[in-house]
């Protein structure tokens, strides 16, 4: 193994008694997410942000919206506020959420992991649809890995990474159906679906993938399927005749808080039912057609992600061996911390 400075430093730790902070992060297209010791909630940041702070704006950052001060003098405001009007975006970068691992993670680490019995050391748990790709790893890992010092809403961020742990995106649903007693004995098919991206893997019984990969397919697609929708493009727009386009992330944000600008409760869910529906069978379709050889093999399906959340009635209605957890967003990330909290 090649000398690390940062895998030697916790070894020294470790030696001395000093166990790092344990968290679970997820790096998205569309929210960060994290999940560990001491959170009483799993935190979800929006993927989205702004160099552009008004002076009306400064200083009323939240949690869950956080301006971030660099030491480089940068401001950055990230969440979903920002993702309600002009912003950035991977999507809108072209690069992959690996290249940018740093600035992503930095609105899901807290003050409240400085210091304290941990000494401001942390061990990040982090998943990627790329899991088996060692390019990925060396660049997350460059990234992540050692000090990150910054100003989150006025307070002071200063914690030290000590090690990374890439675990495949999804996987951690797997792990949570274990944690709560409700996995059955066997292989299982787990499959994330996510922003950009779903993710389907073939789970053994001890809890390794044997095969899997990623379908470019996701809620993006939903959510840009109800932004070109003509009843949507009219009420947020005024008339259909216009290059203005409905920003899927707009839409995005509507389907997680159920409610839009500009049209009425009744007259928006008959309008995301309609592509809901259309939607899932895409969803489904393409799964199962694509992933045949696994469902045979597979004694049960955990859905997790952002579009499982949105699915969740509909999938439990379709086949009684569906597993969706209650906050099916959440459930990889908490699945992948309670997993590496057993192995600690």
């Amino acid at each position: 193994m090649n000398y690390s400075p940062d895998r030697a430093a916790l070894a020294l730790r470790n030696k001395l008694g000093h166990e790092p902070k344990l968290i679970s992060i997820e790096i998205s297209n569309s929210q960060g997410k994290r999940y560990g010791e001491g959170d009483k909630d799993p935190l979800i940041v929006h993927s989205a942000w702004t160099h552009t702070i008004d002076r009306v704006s400064r200083g009323k950052g939240t949690q869950s919206s956080p301006q971030i001060q660099t030491n480089d003098g940068e401001s950055v405001w990230f969440g979903e506020t920002t993702a309600l009007g002009d912003h950035q975006s991977i999507a809108t970068l072209g690069k992959d959420k690996s290249e940018i691992a740093k600035f992503l993670m930095m609105p899901l680490l807290l003050p409240s992991d400085n210091g304290g019995a941990h000494d401001g050391h942390l061990r990040i748990v982090m998943s990627h649809h790329s899991y088996f790709d060692p390019t990925v790893k060396q660049r997350i890992e460059s990234q992540i890995l050692g000090r990150h010092q910054f100003t989150r809403n006025g307070q002071s961020v200063d914690v030290t990474v000590d090690a990374v742990d890439l675990v495949p995106e999804g996987v951690g649903a797997y792990w949570l159906a274990s944690e709560l007693g409700q996995l059955k004995p066997g292989y299982s098919l787990t499959i994330e679906i996510g922003y950009r991206t779903t993710e389907v893997w073939l789970v053994d019984d001890a809890g390794e993938p044997i095969k899997g990969e990623p379908i470019q397919f996701g809620v993006f697609n939903l959510a840009s399927a109800i932004a070109s929708d003509d009843e949507v493009r009219i009420a947020l727009l005024g008339t259909t005749d216009t290059p203005k386009q409905v920003k899927d992330s707009q839409i995005a944000i509507s389907l997680k808080q159920g409610k839009i600008a500009k049209i009425d409760a009744a007259k928006w869910e008959a309008i995301k039912d309609r592509h809901l529906n259309r939607w899932k069978d895409d969803v489904i379709g393409m799964v199962f057609s694509q992933h045949e050889s696994s469902l045979s093999q597979a004694e049960q399906i955990l859905f997790s992600g952002g579009g499982a959340m949105l699915l969740r009635e509909r999938l439990l209605r379709a086949n009684p061996n569906f597993w969706v957890d209650s906050d099916a967003q959440t459930a990889s990330v908490r699945g992948s911390y309670y997993h590496f909290l057993n192995r600690v």
